[in-house]
């Protein structure tokens, strides 16, 4: 999942494999589609929310690529990279 902001300020996470376009909605948000007709309203512009996706999926492809390979390293460095652009990586949820 991905951090997101929503008109409010609050923290919202959203699966990134359930994105299926992003727009502009108003020149104070940009909204998430996840299907046709349903959406999220966030604070990041679309290019922001689309590069958070496709950060998650290259960094999730390295992970599975560092395990097979049995990269140890590699893994830990690949998972601590997920917790962070998922927007964990706050002490109290980074186990």
């Amino acid at each position: 999942m991905i951090r997101l902001t929503d008109i409010t300020g609050e923290s919202i996470f959203i699966n990134q494999e359930q994105v299926t376009s992003i727009r502009y909605g108003s020149a104070t948000h940009s909204e998430v589609y996840i299907t046709p007709d349903q959406f999220y309203c966030v604070r990041e512009s679309p290019e922001e929310v689309a590069r958070k996706v496709l950060e998650w999926k290259l960094e999730k492809d390295w992970h599975h690529a560092s395990i097979i390979a049995e990269h140890t390293s590699d893994v830990a460095s690949a998972k601590r990279k997920l917790i962070e652009l998922a927007g964990l990586e706050e002490p109290n949820h980074a186990n």
